[in-house]
């Protein structure tokens, strides 16, 4: 707890003393335009709003072992997700406000200034602790893959071809940059950095889709929880918003997250739902 208090403490001294450099004209500096986010797009925290209805989950496309096969409609409830992968700044101040000892080493990603890049080396139990002291929790892989894909199945946020318009591999950044930086990698509903800067962590176990003929493969039998997206050091190229990854719960890999939350409306059918099942029981 010493070090963890002296860090903060340091964060916070060094925060301060940038932020009255950056009001002295001897401190202005070039900045990459690549790295500005428009003054008009969300800030870090706020969530947008997925309605209720059916998507297109999954791929018919060949692939060993066929974790997306096959392609599937599901239907989900409303629900709010985040517009950015949580952020350096969140995190810090998530620890600040919390005996919270994290697991992952996420200051490897960490540096002063980088406090609106997505925060990384997180574990799945560091970033369940996040959403859930958030009043939040991690999407499910469905939530997470229509958030992207919209209601038409797009492959990309942008489209069904290829183009270097997020911060995958092919971009040649070689490390996350600032969430909301690409300012096309945005999914039809709003949500940003799908395809690019941290794979994020989602909240199910690595399953197979009904059908899927490959349902004894090895993927499916070792306790995985499913990653979804694309990472700057991934070939984005291959890969698609029904991409499914996987590792165990304590893997880092520079692995970040964001959260979920159930909508009002979806809240009220689930009371509903349990009040009629309750009132059925009793009738019995």
């Amino acid at each position: 707890m010493k070090d963890k208090t002296s860090f903060l403490s340091f964060f916070l001294i060094v925060s301060s003393s940038l932020v009255w450099l950056g009001c002295s004209e001897a401190a202005e500096e070039p900045v990459d335009e690549m790295a500005q986010v428009p003054l008009d797009q969300p800030s870090p925290g706020e969530m947008v709003l997925i309605p209720a209805g059916e998507f297109t989950m999954g791929s018919d496309l060949d692939r060993t072992p066929p974790l997306e096969f096959p392609e599937h409609t599901v239907d989900l409830p409303s629900y709010y997700i985040d517009v950015y992968e949580v952020t350096h700044g969140e995190w810090i101040r998530f620890l600040t406000e919390s005996d919270y000892d994290p697991t992952g080493d996420w200051r490897r990603f960490y540096s002063i200034g980088k406090e609106d890049f997505p925060v990384g080396n997180v574990t799945w139990d560091d970033s369940k602790a996040y959403c859930e002291a958030a009043g939040k929790r991690l999407p499910t892989e469905a939530e997470w893959e229509k958030a992207g894909r919209g209601t038409d199945g797009l492959k990309y946020p942008w489209g069904e071809v290829w183009e270097a318009k997020a911060n995958t591999d092919e971009l040649g950044m070689h490390n996350n940059i600032e969430v909301g930086a690409m300012p096309e990698d945005k999914s039809p509903f709003g949500v940003y950095d799908l395809m690019g800067n941290a794979q994020e962590w989602t909240a199910n176990e690595l399953e197979p889709y009904p059908d899927n003929p490959g349902s004894r493969d090895e993927s499916f039998r070792r306790d995985f929880m499913g990653v979804r997206g694309g990472s700057y050091a991934m070939r984005g190229r291959g890969m698609g918003l029904y991409t499914r990854s996987a590792y165990l719960r304590d893997a880092q890999y520079g692995i970040g997250f964001r959260c979920a939350r159930d909508s009002e409306e979806a809240a009220q059918e689930d009371e509903e739902a349990e009040g009629e099942e309750e009132a059925s029981e009793s009738e019995e």
